[in-house]
């Protein structure tokens, strides 16, 4: 077999498979946000999933004189929860599941269009970022899949 015929299969591979670890940044990101809002009582920043924002800001108490921590454990279980299903998404889309890395760009998308909803821009840019790699790595991941043959 031709090393040059190989070499772009590995590098789709390893696309596909970089494109999969997204899902785990994102949640992972997301996790350290909902812990910060909730322990220290900071606003959201940009990482975080909009459906998370919307749950700590319909959750915790804003008063005039600022944000105070929540204290709710509620909130925080249903941050996490969200955290762990795009990572588990993650988690089929490394295996090569095709479906998951699409399910999972939807729901991305679906929360992008809430970050947009809650007047959130910059976390509507992180967002895009987040979009791209996890659709490239859907397409590597496709591409792997329609390349594959076996020896």
């Amino acid at each position: 077999m031709d090393i040059e015929a190989i070499q772009p299969r590995i590098l789709d591979r390893k696309t596909a498979y970089a494109g999969a670890n997204w899902f785990f940044w994102l949640a992972a990101l997301s996790v350290i946000n909902s812990l910060v809002v909730y322990f220290v009582g900071l606003r959201n920043t940009p990482v975080a999933f909009g459906l998370t924002q919307w749950v700590d800001g319909t959750t915790g108490p804003l008063n005039s004189e600022g944000y105070y921590p929540p204290l709710h454990t509620v909130p925080l279980i249903i941050n996490i929860l969200i955290a762990a299903a795009f990572a588990g998404f993650g988690w089929f889309a490394r295996r090569g599941n095709d479906t998951a890395f699409l399910i999972g760009i939807v729901l991305y998308v679906a929360d992008a269009m809430l970050s947009i909803g809650l007047r959130d821009f910059f976390g509507f840019c992180f967002h895009l970022v987040g979009f791209f790699f996890l659709f490239r790595g859907l397409l590597a991941s496709r591409h792997v899949r329609e390349n594959a043959t076996s020896y």
